[in-house]
């Protein structure tokens, strides 16, 4: 068989596959780390431009059209895998079709022959129609040649470079998985789905039960040794608990409900906690320093929730700092979010339910810097229904939750979110999404999936280091970072 023929039986097949499959190959050029962007017109222009050099392949006149066409589709997507390869944040893995066993490597390789076979083609003809000496022949042919596969090698840097600065700043809701990035190492049946992650160690982590408030439960980090205890209340026989709260913070066994205004902390590992007034109610906590915290309460001035510092060496008791929580709809439940802080980059973070921003704050809540998550939505979408005769107000069904859970350490900050983005496939039980973002450049970086099979959706999350911590459902669930930056086909 010619070479023209076998390009014409490959451009054929290649387009037809993709459109066979177009789903999957949306969801995979949606989630290419180059060219994620533009992929709702790749995924049409593409296979297009395969069809048309087939045809230009097929008539006599045109052969030498389809020849030069197919040389720059081909440097193209040759240049594409030099990008993925040493320049992408991660490497996905590779196309399917009659290609799918080959490695980027070898697709390099198999590029790099096809590119070889389409000069020596081009050559021959050039010499064969040419008049003139072989030498003129030879540096006529070299120019248009150079010029086009140039251009093509120029055309994808181009977009490469745009479609990341898309991302970055145009927050288009369009995410860049990396594939197995965690490893799902041990799971622990804990029989109710009531518990919660009070809080990490260098070698242990702690769970809460909104069910059993007082109820301590402890594990080692590979949730090999498992211990629960009780935690013993001093002076709290007048304390009424509506919903309180575990939290564990270094060496710190903290016990709080911020509709009474208390709060207990003790040695971790006495479990023996005592009551400290506070003056003031709190819809959120979260500790600092020995002594200090961050926290979300209501202003009695407007009613709307607003974030404050406490310290008990503070003989001021304590401060609220206005408009850092920015209103949309009420004040209320359109600035609810996950407050949390970051010990290593000493950053108090918060991050909105329903909207597409976090905040990055120092500790005393004077530099707030405001970043964008990769969702699409910055207007809160609520649906507030009110109870008749009751004066209560909760959410609705309709309301769209951007953010489910949050978790930081290092320089990053991890946001599960159940909202599908764009060319991604319906998310199914055994997953869920997590999207990344490097807290020192405020910027989206990646996503990913955390595994668990047959179990219920992530529920809580926690992150130190390389380690994972889920609760899903019923169940804990450990996680081994596999990766430190990048990802090599599979």
């Amino acid at each position: 068989m010619g070479v023209v023929p076998l390009f014409m039986l490959l451009w054929v097949y290649a387009a037809t596959a993709k459109l066979l499959e177009f789903e999957a190959f949306s969801i995979q050029l949606g989630q290419s780390p180059l060219l994620s962007a533009y992929a709702g017109i790749l995924v049409w222009l593409v296979p297009l431009s395969e069809y048309v050099l087939s045809t230009l392949l097929l008539i006599p006149k045109t052969k030498n059209i389809g020849l030069y066409g197919s040389l720059c589709l081909m440097t193209a997507f040759t240049t594409y895998i030099i990008i993925i390869l040493n320049y992408a944040d991660f490497v996905p893995c590779s196309c399917g079709g009659i290609l799918e066993a080959l490695s980027w490597t070898e697709h390099l390789l198999f590029n790099g022959f096809c590119i070889i076979l389409i000069l020596l083609v081009l050559f021959i003809n050039r010499l064969s129609f040419s008049n003139q000496s072989q030498h003129r022949s030879l540096a006529n042919g070299l120019l248009p040649l150079g010029s086009g596969m140039l251009f093509s090698s120029v055309m994808v840097i181009v977009l490469f470079l745009t479609s990341e600065k898309q991302i970055h700043r145009n927050n288009a809701f369009i995410r860049r998985y990396i594939p197995h990035v965690f490893d799902q190492k041990q799971v622990y049946d804990l029989g109710v789905n009531s518990y919660y992650i009070a809080g990490l160690t260098t070698d242990s982590i702690y769970l809460g039960n909104s069910t059993a408030p007082f109820t301590l439960l402890s594990f080692d980090k590979n949730l090999s040794d498992f211990n629960s205890s009780q935690i013993k209340l001093e002076n709290a026989s007048d304390i009424k608990f509506l919903a309180s709260k575990v939290k564990v913070n270094d060496s710190v066994l903290l016990l709080y409900d911020g509709t009474v205004p208390v709060l207990f902390s003790g040695a971790l590992q006495s479990r023996k906690i005592t009551p400290r007034r506070t003056p003031f109610y709190f819809t959120k906590l979260q500790p600092l320093a020995s002594n200090r915290y961050a926290f979300t309460s209501r202003a009695a001035a407007t009613n709307e929730n607003e974030l404050g510092l406490y310290s008990y060496a503070d003989t001021s008791g304590f401060k609220l700092i206005p408009q850092i929580l920015e209103r949309q709809v009420d004040g209320i439940f359109d600035v609810e979010g996950f407050l949390t802080f970051n010990e290593e980059l000493q950053r108090i973070i918060y991050v909105y339910r329903f909207r597409n921003e976090y905040l990055i704050m120092d500790t005393n809540l004077n530099e707030v810097h405001r970043k964008k998550l990769i969702d699409t939505i910055s207007i809160a979408q609520l649906q507030i229904d009110t109870i008749a005769g009751k004066g209560q107000r909760k959410l609705g069904s309709n309301t769209i939750h951007v953010s489910n859970t949050i978790a930081t350490s290092g320089k990053q900050l991890y946001v599960h979110s159940k909202r599908l983005g764009k060319y991604e496939p319906e998310l199914d039980d055994g997953r869920s999404i997590v999207d990344v973002y490097d807290l020192n450049k405020g910027l989206y970086t990646h996503s990913l999936y955390l595994q668990h099979p047959g179990m219920k959706p992530l529920m809580d999350l926690a992150l130190k280091n390389n380690q994972v911590y889920a609760i899903c459902g019923t169940y804990l669930i450990h996680y081994q970072k596999t990766i430190q930056n990048r990802v090599t086909p599979n």
